[in-house]
């Protein structure tokens, strides 16, 4: 019963190189990799690299029970061709009264260039816009992570602002770049 629900909740998008599917406990060894890499996390807000596969584990196992997290949807991406994991994506504060969530992600290095990120966002948002019936999708990126936002740019997404000393990490304040897109402004496929 719980599989199902999982897979309800996270049900498989797919692309031409991509699988976007739920994330399981056996993908504690991935998750542990990739999050608990300094090169992968030196961006994320939430985000402070993992120390070990428990801690993996324990960020998995609320996602194996997804109606417990009703504002929170996240996928792992899977590569067709590797068939691994190569990074994860989803949507993060979900306001359902107002049609609006916070979209997030990360690839693992060796695959950074190649298209693939945009690739699985567009899969995302389609999922956003038409199944979640969200308005508005949004993301922000740390103020030097220039990759991430030409990803967001390459999707449509429109610059809205800074938010200025956001988050802090390390006892250092960080702005951060928020940016926008709306169902009106989104071109599918």
């Amino acid at each position: 019963m719980v599989g199902e629900d999982r897979e309800r909740a996270y049900p498989r998008l797919e692309t031409e190189r991509l699988i976007l599917r739920s994330l399981r406990m056996e993908d504690a060894d991935f998750i542990f990799q990739e999050w608990g890499s300094p090169v992968v996390t030196h961006y994320m807000r939430d985000e402070e690299p993992l120390r070990s596969r428990e801690e993996a584990k324990e960020w998995l196992r609320p996602l194996q029970t997804p109606e417990k997290m009703p504002t929170f949807k996240w996928w792992g991406i899977e590569s067709k061709r590797a068939q691994e994991l190569i990074g994860t994506c989803g949507f993060c504060r979900w306001n359902k009264q107002h049609h609006w969530a916070e979209m997030g992600y990360d690839l693992w290095p060796d695959y950074w260039g190649q298209g693939l990120m945009p690739e699985a966002l567009r899969a995302l948002l389609r999922y956003g816009f038409e199944v979640m019936e969200l308005n508005r999708v949004e993301a922000t990126t740390h103020t030097e992570n220039q990759r991430s936002m030409r990803v967001l740019e390459k999707l449509g997404f429109q610059r809205e602002g800074l938010l200025r000393e956001y988050y802090c990490r390390e006892a250092v304040y960080n702005d951060q770049v928020l940016f926008s897109l709306l169902r009106r402004e989104w071109v599918s496929g």
